[in-house]
Protein backbone atom coordinates (compact mmCIF):
# COMPACT_ATOMS: atom_id res chain seq x y z
CA UNK A 1 0.00 0.00 0.00
CA UNK A 2 1.29 3.30 -1.05
CA UNK A 3 1.66 6.24 2.18
CA UNK A 4 2.73 9.79 1.92
CA UNK A 5 6.39 10.14 2.20
CA UNK A 6 7.92 11.49 5.93
CA UNK A 7 6.10 14.70 6.13
CA UNK A 8 7.63 18.39 5.99
CA UNK A 9 5.11 20.96 7.38
CA UNK A 10 1.76 19.42 7.55
CA UNK A 11 -1.12 22.03 7.18
CA UNK A 12 -3.69 19.84 9.08
CA UNK A 13 -1.63 19.37 12.10
CA UNK A 14 -1.79 22.53 12.36
CA UNK A 15 -5.68 22.59 12.11
CA UNK A 16 -5.93 20.23 14.48
CA UNK A 17 -4.22 22.70 16.82
CA UNK A 18 -6.85 25.51 16.11
CA UNK A 19 -9.54 23.22 16.49
CA UNK A 20 -8.13 22.22 20.19
CA UNK A 21 -7.60 26.02 21.13
CA UNK A 22 -11.13 26.80 20.39
CA UNK A 23 -12.52 23.89 21.99
CA UNK A 24 -10.73 24.46 25.42
CA UNK A 25 -12.39 28.37 25.39
CA UNK A 26 -15.84 26.10 24.77
CA UNK A 27 -15.46 23.66 27.73
CA UNK A 28 -13.86 26.22 30.24
CA UNK A 29 -17.34 28.37 29.33
CA UNK A 30 -19.51 25.23 29.78
CA UNK A 31 -18.05 24.81 33.30
CA UNK A 32 -18.96 28.56 34.12
CA UNK A 33 -22.61 27.90 33.45
CA UNK A 34 -23.28 24.62 34.36
CA UNK A 35 -21.99 21.64 36.61
CA UNK A 36 -20.12 19.95 34.17
CA UNK A 37 -17.87 17.07 33.90
CA UNK A 38 -15.50 18.33 30.68
CA UNK A 39 -12.58 20.32 31.25
CA UNK A 40 -10.87 20.59 28.06
CA UNK A 41 -7.94 18.27 29.50
CA UNK A 42 -8.84 15.78 26.29
CA UNK A 43 -7.74 18.82 23.78
CA UNK A 44 -4.50 19.31 26.06
CA UNK A 45 -3.56 15.73 25.32
CA UNK A 46 -4.02 15.85 21.72
CA UNK A 47 -1.81 19.02 21.99
CA UNK A 48 1.20 16.73 24.18
CA UNK A 49 1.02 14.03 21.61
CA UNK A 50 1.08 16.49 18.60
CA UNK A 51 3.96 18.64 20.40
CA UNK A 52 5.59 15.11 20.93
CA UNK A 53 5.06 13.95 17.43
CA UNK A 54 5.91 17.49 15.75
CA UNK A 55 9.46 17.77 18.14
CA UNK A 56 10.27 14.50 16.94
CA UNK A 57 10.44 15.54 13.45
CA UNK A 58 12.10 18.72 14.56
CA UNK A 59 14.72 16.17 16.15
CA UNK A 60 15.41 14.18 13.39
CA UNK A 61 15.78 17.42 10.84
CA UNK A 62 18.67 18.46 13.11
CA UNK A 63 19.40 16.08 16.53
CA UNK A 64 21.49 18.93 18.30
CA UNK A 65 20.30 18.93 21.70
CA UNK A 66 21.26 22.83 22.21
CA UNK A 67 19.08 23.61 19.39
CA UNK A 68 16.33 21.81 20.47
CA UNK A 69 16.07 23.72 23.76
CA UNK A 70 16.77 26.87 22.25
CA UNK A 71 13.93 26.74 19.60
CA UNK A 72 11.95 25.68 22.68
CA UNK A 73 12.81 28.51 24.46
CA UNK A 74 11.89 30.99 21.57
CA UNK A 75 8.36 29.18 20.48
CA UNK A 76 7.33 28.88 24.18
CA UNK A 77 8.36 31.89 26.10
CA UNK A 78 8.30 35.02 24.80
CA UNK A 79 4.16 34.66 24.22
CA UNK A 80 3.22 33.13 27.24
CA UNK A 81 5.56 36.35 28.97
CA UNK A 82 3.34 38.67 26.99
CA UNK A 83 0.33 36.97 28.03
CA UNK A 84 1.25 37.28 31.67
CA UNK A 85 2.34 40.44 31.67
CA UNK A 86 -0.94 41.52 29.95
CA UNK A 87 -2.70 40.44 32.40
CA UNK A 88 -0.34 41.81 35.01
CA UNK A 89 -0.88 45.17 34.02
CA UNK A 90 -4.60 44.75 33.36
CA UNK A 91 -4.23 44.49 37.24
CA UNK A 92 -1.95 47.12 38.16
CA UNK A 93 -3.45 49.96 36.23
CA UNK A 94 -6.98 49.28 36.26
CA UNK A 95 -7.96 46.61 38.89
CA UNK A 96 -9.45 44.10 36.44
CA UNK A 97 -8.24 40.00 37.74
CA UNK A 98 -8.15 37.97 34.82
CA UNK A 99 -7.28 35.32 38.18
CA UNK A 100 -7.40 35.12 41.25
CA UNK A 101 -3.87 35.32 42.54
CA UNK A 102 -1.17 37.00 43.67
CA UNK A 103 0.18 39.60 40.97
CA UNK A 104 3.46 40.48 43.04
CA UNK A 105 6.60 41.19 40.82
CA UNK A 106 8.45 37.92 41.70
CA UNK A 107 5.20 35.72 41.24
CA UNK A 108 4.48 37.73 38.02
CA UNK A 109 8.18 37.12 37.21
CA UNK A 110 7.78 33.23 37.63
CA UNK A 111 4.67 32.99 35.74
CA UNK A 112 6.28 34.67 33.31
CA UNK A 113 9.12 31.86 32.98
CA UNK A 114 6.60 29.57 33.20
CA UNK A 115 7.68 28.22 36.37
CA UNK A 116 4.34 28.84 37.51
CA UNK A 117 0.71 29.24 35.99
CA UNK A 118 -1.53 31.04 38.64
CA UNK A 119 -1.94 34.07 37.30
CA UNK A 120 -2.96 32.71 34.01
CA UNK A 121 -4.05 28.82 35.07
CA UNK A 122 -4.57 27.60 31.69
CA UNK A 123 -0.70 27.85 31.50
CA UNK A 124 -0.31 24.95 33.81
CA UNK A 125 0.50 22.97 30.17
CA UNK A 126 3.17 25.25 29.03
CA UNK A 127 4.85 24.54 32.14
CA UNK A 128 4.42 20.50 31.95
CA UNK A 129 5.88 20.86 27.98
CA UNK A 130 8.70 22.70 29.54
CA UNK A 131 9.33 20.01 31.97
CA UNK A 132 8.85 17.38 28.96
CA UNK A 133 11.68 19.04 26.93
CA UNK A 134 13.95 16.25 28.36
CA UNK A 135 11.58 13.46 27.45
CA UNK A 136 11.08 14.17 24.31
CA UNK A 137 14.76 14.94 23.49
CA UNK A 138 14.74 11.19 25.16
CA UNK A 139 12.71 9.51 23.48
CA UNK A 140 14.01 10.49 20.37
CA UNK A 141 17.69 9.47 21.23
CA UNK A 142 16.01 6.16 22.12
CA UNK A 143 13.98 5.18 19.41
CA UNK A 144 16.42 6.25 16.77
CA UNK A 145 18.88 4.08 19.24
CA UNK A 146 17.09 1.18 20.55
CA UNK A 147 13.73 1.08 18.86
CA UNK A 148 10.18 1.17 20.69
CA UNK A 149 10.70 -0.84 23.65
CA UNK A 150 12.32 1.72 25.93
CA UNK A 151 9.62 3.98 24.91
CA UNK A 152 6.90 1.52 25.66
CA UNK A 153 8.20 0.92 28.68
CA UNK A 154 8.83 4.71 29.51
CA UNK A 155 4.74 4.94 28.71
CA UNK A 156 3.34 2.09 30.68
CA UNK A 157 5.09 3.35 33.94
CA UNK A 158 4.62 7.23 33.61
CA UNK A 159 0.47 5.66 32.70
CA UNK A 160 1.30 4.29 36.31
CA UNK A 161 2.51 7.15 37.88
CA UNK A 162 -0.45 8.98 36.52
CA UNK A 163 -2.81 7.11 39.01
CA UNK A 164 -1.17 8.49 41.76
CA UNK A 165 -2.32 12.01 43.21
CA UNK A 166 1.02 13.12 44.30
CA UNK A 167 2.58 13.06 41.12
CA UNK A 168 0.10 13.95 38.88
CA UNK A 169 -0.03 17.27 40.80
CA UNK A 170 3.77 17.21 41.65
CA UNK A 171 4.52 20.75 39.95
CA UNK A 172 1.90 22.50 41.95
CA UNK A 173 -0.93 24.74 41.06
CA UNK A 174 -2.81 23.92 38.37
CA UNK A 175 -0.62 20.96 36.60
CA UNK A 176 -1.79 17.89 35.82
CA UNK A 177 1.25 15.35 35.02
CA UNK A 178 -1.05 12.31 34.31
CA UNK A 179 -0.84 12.96 30.44
CA UNK A 180 2.82 13.38 30.53
CA UNK A 181 3.49 10.30 28.44
CA UNK A 182 1.37 11.79 25.76
CA UNK A 183 4.63 13.50 24.61
CA UNK A 184 6.69 9.87 24.14
CA UNK A 185 3.31 8.25 22.50
CA UNK A 186 3.57 11.56 19.90
CA UNK A 187 7.50 10.53 19.76
CA UNK A 188 6.15 6.61 18.72
CA UNK A 189 3.43 7.80 16.41
CA UNK A 190 5.97 9.79 14.18
CA UNK A 191 8.65 7.32 14.63
CA UNK A 192 6.91 4.27 13.87
CA UNK A 193 3.42 5.73 12.60
CA UNK A 194 3.76 4.91 8.95
CA UNK A 195 5.24 1.51 9.73
CA UNK A 196 2.35 0.51 11.39
CA UNK A 197 0.03 2.13 8.76
CA UNK A 198 1.68 0.57 5.90
CA UNK A 199 0.69 -2.85 7.69
CA UNK A 200 -2.97 -1.78 7.78
CA UNK A 201 -5.80 -1.75 4.77
CA UNK A 202 -6.90 1.56 4.26
CA UNK A 203 -10.95 0.52 4.64
CA UNK A 204 -9.21 -0.59 7.94
CA UNK A 205 -7.43 3.03 8.15
CA UNK A 206 -10.59 4.78 7.88
CA UNK A 207 -12.60 2.92 10.27
CA UNK A 208 -10.33 3.79 12.68
CA UNK A 209 -10.00 7.46 12.52
CA UNK A 210 -13.77 7.97 12.12
CA UNK A 211 -13.34 6.28 15.24
CA UNK A 212 -10.40 7.61 17.10
CA UNK A 213 -12.23 10.59 16.25
CA UNK A 214 -15.35 9.34 18.17
CA UNK A 215 -13.58 8.20 20.91
CA UNK A 216 -12.03 11.83 21.44
CA UNK A 217 -15.91 13.22 21.30
CA UNK A 218 -16.33 10.40 23.82
CA UNK A 219 -13.90 11.24 26.39
CA UNK A 220 -13.91 14.55 26.50
CA UNK A 221 -17.50 14.84 28.74
CA UNK A 222 -16.21 11.69 30.85
CA UNK A 223 -14.55 12.29 33.83
CA UNK A 224 -10.47 12.94 33.24
CA UNK A 225 -9.21 9.64 34.81
CA UNK A 226 -5.91 7.59 33.78
CA UNK A 227 -8.04 5.52 31.92
CA UNK A 228 -10.19 7.55 29.77
CA UNK A 229 -6.60 10.17 29.23
CA UNK A 230 -4.99 6.78 27.85
CA UNK A 231 -7.62 5.98 25.39
CA UNK A 232 -7.23 9.95 24.79
CA UNK A 233 -3.74 9.62 24.23
CA UNK A 234 -4.29 6.31 21.76
CA UNK A 235 -6.86 8.14 19.74
CA UNK A 236 -4.80 11.56 19.27
CA UNK A 237 -1.74 9.55 18.22
CA UNK A 238 -3.64 7.33 15.57
CA UNK A 239 -5.05 10.82 14.25
CA UNK A 240 -2.12 12.32 14.13
CA UNK A 241 -0.59 9.80 12.36
CA UNK A 242 -3.38 9.12 10.06
CA UNK A 243 -3.42 12.77 9.48
CA UNK A 244 0.35 12.59 8.07
CA UNK A 245 1.29 9.29 7.10
CA UNK A 246 -2.06 7.96 6.07
CA UNK A 247 -4.52 8.08 2.95
CA UNK A 248 -6.88 10.87 2.18
CA UNK A 249 -9.71 10.48 4.40
CA UNK A 250 -13.05 12.78 4.46
CA UNK A 251 -13.04 12.38 8.15
CA UNK A 252 -10.23 15.17 7.96
CA UNK A 253 -11.42 17.43 5.14
CA UNK A 254 -12.99 19.81 7.45
CA UNK A 255 -9.09 20.57 8.79
CA UNK A 256 -8.41 22.25 5.31
CA UNK A 257 -11.43 24.90 5.63
CA UNK A 258 -9.46 28.35 5.42
CA UNK A 259 -10.93 29.30 8.70
CA UNK A 260 -9.85 26.45 10.35
CA UNK A 261 -6.35 26.88 9.28
CA UNK A 262 -6.23 30.51 10.38
CA UNK A 263 -7.23 29.01 14.19
CA UNK A 264 -4.56 27.05 13.47
CA UNK A 265 -1.77 29.41 12.95
CA UNK A 266 -2.68 31.70 16.09
CA UNK A 267 -3.42 28.58 18.04
CA UNK A 268 -1.15 28.55 20.46
CA UNK A 269 -1.90 33.05 21.17
CA UNK A 270 -5.31 31.93 21.39
CA UNK A 271 -5.27 29.33 24.15
CA UNK A 272 -3.04 31.67 26.12
CA UNK A 273 -5.61 34.46 25.71
CA UNK A 274 -8.92 32.99 25.45
CA UNK A 275 -9.16 33.65 29.38
CA UNK A 276 -9.17 37.31 28.72
CA UNK A 277 -12.06 36.58 26.31
CA UNK A 278 -14.19 34.77 28.33
CA UNK A 279 -14.27 37.31 30.90
CA UNK A 280 -14.47 40.23 28.39
CA UNK A 281 -17.25 38.41 27.40
CA UNK A 282 -19.08 37.84 30.42
CA UNK A 283 -18.69 41.40 31.59
CA UNK A 284 -20.39 42.33 28.84
CA UNK A 285 -22.99 40.40 28.76
CA UNK A 286 -23.54 40.74 32.77
CA UNK A 287 -25.85 43.64 32.16
CA UNK A 288 -28.15 41.83 30.79
CA UNK A 289 -29.14 39.13 32.90
CA UNK A 290 -29.13 36.49 30.81
CA UNK A 291 -30.09 32.96 32.70
CA UNK A 292 -27.52 30.13 32.60
CA UNK A 293 -28.98 28.41 29.64
CA UNK A 294 -27.60 26.61 26.97
CA UNK A 295 -28.23 29.60 24.70
CA UNK A 296 -26.18 31.87 26.89
CA UNK A 297 -23.55 29.64 26.99
CA UNK A 298 -23.17 29.34 23.28
CA UNK A 299 -24.13 33.21 22.75
CA UNK A 300 -20.71 33.83 25.78
CA UNK A 301 -18.73 31.36 23.84
CA UNK A 302 -19.12 33.04 20.59
CA UNK A 303 -18.63 36.27 21.60
CA UNK A 304 -15.57 35.26 23.40
CA UNK A 305 -14.04 34.09 20.40
CA UNK A 306 -15.12 36.92 18.50
CA UNK A 307 -13.02 39.00 21.34
CA UNK A 308 -10.29 36.36 21.92
CA UNK A 309 -9.46 36.22 18.03
CA UNK A 310 -7.90 39.84 17.27
CA UNK A 311 -5.96 39.77 20.49
CA UNK A 312 -4.64 36.64 19.61
CA UNK A 313 -3.60 37.39 15.78
CA UNK A 314 -1.56 40.39 17.25
CA UNK A 315 0.00 38.09 19.37
CA UNK A 316 1.04 35.60 16.98
CA UNK A 317 1.56 38.58 14.49
CA UNK A 318 3.78 40.11 16.65
CA UNK A 319 5.76 38.01 19.21
CA UNK A 320 4.82 34.79 18.27
CA UNK A 321 6.32 34.98 14.60
CA UNK A 322 9.48 37.43 15.00
CA UNK A 323 10.17 35.14 18.03
CA UNK A 324 10.45 32.08 15.90
CA UNK A 325 12.55 33.56 13.15
CA UNK A 326 15.10 34.74 15.38
CA UNK A 327 15.20 31.48 16.59
CA UNK A 328 15.58 29.85 13.74
CA UNK A 329 18.34 32.83 12.99
CA UNK A 330 20.13 31.73 16.29
CA UNK A 331 20.39 28.15 15.68
CA UNK A 332 23.70 27.89 14.73
CA UNK A 333 24.59 29.16 17.55
CA UNK A 334 23.54 26.11 18.77
CA UNK A 335 25.56 23.25 16.76
CA UNK A 336 22.60 23.55 14.15
CA UNK A 337 21.46 25.03 10.99
CA UNK A 338 18.41 27.13 10.53
CA UNK A 339 16.10 25.09 9.45
CA UNK A 340 11.93 26.26 8.91
CA UNK A 341 9.89 23.59 11.94
CA UNK A 342 6.18 23.94 12.79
Amino acid sequence: MELKPLPGFVPRLESLRGIAAVSVAGYHIAAIYWQVIPTGLNAVVMFFVLSGFVLARSLEQNPSPGAFFLSRVYRLLPPAAATVLLFASLYWLFGYRVGHTDFGLVNVLLNALMIKSDINSVMWSMTVECAATPLILGSSWALARYGVMPLIVVCVFLFGLSFWGPYVHVLGDYTNLAPLYGFVMGVLAYGRGRDFLQLTPPRIQQALSVGAVILMGFCAVRKQTAPVILLEVWASAWIIAAITFGPPNAVFQPLDFWLIRFYGRISYSFYLLHPLGIMMAIGCLSPFGLPPTIATGILTFVLAVLLTTPLAWLSWRTIELPSKRWGRSQRGFAGAAPVAVD
